[in-house]
């Protein structure tokens, strides 16, 4: 259970930076788009969009590692820890490609 939390996790991070780069690098005609999570805008304002992402992506990976490797947690702590972190990440990646659907930057976007 634990492998697959850290699987899901690292591949959820990739689809929430890679849409959430998709919202945010280019203005789109009608849309103000901005990002949501306080920490991850003080970053982007701070680094830019793609530095900031890198820097949010290296963080994350080296703390799901620990998380994933460390004695200090018990397994069923950390399979929650991983739980909840996944959720919270699946919900911001449907949230970005619900945005870049209605922005039409979606490959999908023209379907109807």
């Amino acid at each position: 259970m634990l492998r697959l939390f850290t699987v899901t996790t690292i591949l959820l991070t990739c689809a929430d930076h890679w849409t959430t780069y998709l919202c945010l690098h280019a203005p789109v005609d009608g849309w103000i788009v901005s990002e949501a999570n306080p920490v991850a805008n003080w970053l982007f304002t701070r680094a830019g969009l793609a530095m900031g992402l890198l820097i949010d992506t290296v963080v994350t990976l080296v703390a799901i590692a620990f998380l994933s490797t460390t004695s200090l947690l018990g397994p069923s702590l950390k399979v929650g820890l991983l739980a909840l972190v996944t959720i919270m990440t699946g919900y911001a990646v449907l949230n970005n490609l619900g945005a870049i659907t209605r922005m039409g930057l979606a490959p999908w976007s023209g379907w109807a």
